[in-house]
């Protein structure tokens, strides 16, 4: 969290902008994978009454499942009507 707030507030925006660079397809295209598979992971937890793992937040998986789906395109939908299947 520390590097995230201090990345953003001793940069401007063309600094931060100028310094970014794009990930490979294939990186995100693995995170994507694997968010499925987490995000699939809590969703089966919670349909058989089983506790979460630990470390897998429900709301934070959702939320990068949808910003991974919105980002990869997928189903080409739009980015206000992406969906987290599983």
């Amino acid at each position: 969290m520390e590097f995230a707030a201090r990345t953003m507030t001793e940069r401007t925006t063309t600094q931060f902008i100028e310094e970014s660079e794009l990930r490979p397809i294939a990186d995100i295209l693995d995170q994507a994978d694997l968010i499925y598979r987490y995000h699939w992971a809590v969703r089966n937890a919670r349909m058989k009454g089983q506790q979460v793992q630990a470390d897998l937040d429900p709301g934070v998986t959702k939320e990068r499942h949808y910003a991974l789906n919105w980002l990869i395109g997928y189903n080409e939908q739009a980015w206000d009507h992406v969906t987290t299947d599983t």
